[in-house]
């Protein structure tokens, strides 16, 4: 994988604590010794966990840097982005704060202070973070990164004499394993579930079975998916609804992460994931599962790489750009960090945070494996697909999705109707490209 070297140091920190206990602003504090201490405002949502995680990496911060303090701002995520936008707009945004690509959509670029030159990318995938730029800008760092995958039941086929595929594979090779698992069982189980409702399994699908671009740019209004794609991923789950190799539509609309999965009541041998749920899964089965990366573009080899849902962007009115991006650089780098923010926002950003991490003995083998397939993908060429941008046009395309997949399965509509009938509602939704 090709990388970019941007210049200082690295991408971090995503920290905690009660937004109410804020300060309003960052003046320096005199600690006593005739110096002066930076004050850096710190806000983040997460669970229990993270926030615990992200105070102790503050702490460690702090040992290292003693003239700089950190003031955590966290909270859960309700009301976090209301506040947020309340604090921008007031000229009182925390110095550093954590965000989603949408988040920053909304919040608007000039929100950000511009980190090209000041985040260091060394160990970062370079078109990931492309995939959180704004306007050409690195207005943040990812902090957290998780991989689709297809998760499978590693005891169940064995018992079948069945191989797990085997990178690099394509989606042809995946159906095979799924036809394959249908006659080997006698039909008793299926291969998997059925994704044809499923938007984020289209999104993966154009871009490495149809070699199509990223769907959604980032932002609103634009998508670059045609008619024919469409027609494609509906066509393939309907053939393997006709060879009995994925389940059929009434029994895989109850399938969900939970007790529910198909995979867990043992009915499907393979089910899409995001890697992060490994962990879950798992608990739930006495079976060994084990996942692999999503399938690879037969003509090019592209793959989908690893996404974040998390940011850390520093605050375009911040008073210590300096300090604040020693912060951010310490939380994407720093291996004693690495060691106490483990996974509490996904798996970590640089490769020299998840080595460390490796190295440790109280890693759980979840984590480990959500790791593992992070680094391998990371490995490979492929795209990262934006943040699919908020609001009633994605929702609605996602409703619509599913409600024509759902038609197409039960019968009522062809897949030639079903992809015309989509592709019209896309296009009322987003007004035409």
């Amino acid at each position: 994988m090709k990388r970019k070297t941007w210049s200082i140091a690295v991408l971090s920190a995503v920290l905690l604590t009660l937004s109410a206990c804020s300060n309003s602003g960052t003046e320096n504090a005199d600690t006593g010794s005739g110096k002066e201490t930076v004050e850096l405002r710190f806000a983040w949502w997460g669970s229990e966990d993270r926030h615990t995680a992200t105070l102790e990496a503050i702490k460690i911060f702090e040992e290292k840097n003693p003239g700089i303090k950190i003031l955590p701002e966290y909270s859960g995520f309700d009301g976090y982005e209301s506040k947020l936008q309340a604090q921008v707009a007031g000229n009182s945004a925390p110095d550093l704060f954590q965000s989603t690509g949408d988040i920053n959509n909304r919040l608007g670029v000039d929100a950000m202070l511009p980190l090209d030159g000041v985040l260091d990318t060394k160990g970062m995938n370079e078109t990931t973070m492309e995939s959180v730029a704004m306007d050409g800008k690195t207005v943040g760092a990812y902090i957290g990164l998780a991989a689709d995958a297809y998760l499978y039941d590693k005891t169940l086929l064995d018992s079948l004499g069945v191989e797990p595929p085997k990178p690099p594979y394509t989606w042809d090779d995946l159906a095979a394993k799924f036809k394959e698992v249908s006659e080997k069982s006698g039909g008793k189980v299926y291969g998997a579930v059925d994704s044809s409702v499923a938007f984020d399994v289209f999104k993966i699908f154009g871009v490495t079975a149809l070699d199509a671009p990223e769907p959604f740019p980032n932002d609103t209004k634009s998508y670059t998916f045609t008619e024919d794609q469409i027609k494609a991923y509906y066509q393939y789950w309907a053939d393997l609804r006709a060879a009995n190799a994925v389940a059929p539509p009434d029994l895989s609309a109850t399938s969900d992460d939970s007790a529910n999965s198909l995979i867990v009541k043992g009915k499907a041998a393979f089910v899409p994931i995001a890697s992060s749920s490994f962990s879950r899964f798992q608990s739930q089965t006495k079976n060994t599962l084990d996942m692999v990366m999503m399938p690879q573009s037969a003509s090019t080899g592209r793959t989908v790489l690893p996404g974040t849902s998390q940011v850390l962007s520093i605050s375009a009115t911040t008073k210590h750009p300096e300090e604040a991006a020693k912060f951010l650089n310490f939380f994407v780098h720093d291996t004693d960090a690495a060691k106490v923010l483990k996974t509490t926002r996904g798996v970590l950003p640089t490769e020299e945070q998840r080595e460390a991490l490796l190295s440790t003995a109280d890693l759980s083998e979840g984590d480990k494996k959500n790791i593992d397939l992070i680094q391998a993908i990371n490995k490979l060429e492929g795209v990262a697909i934006s943040f699919p941008p908020s609001g009633p046009q994605i929702l609605n395309w996602k409703g619509s999705i599913e409600k024509v997949g759902q038609e197409i399965a039960f019968g009522k509509i062809s897949v030639d109707e079903g992809a015309k009938k989509l592709m019209n509602e896309v296009n009322a939704v987003f007004g035409g490209k």
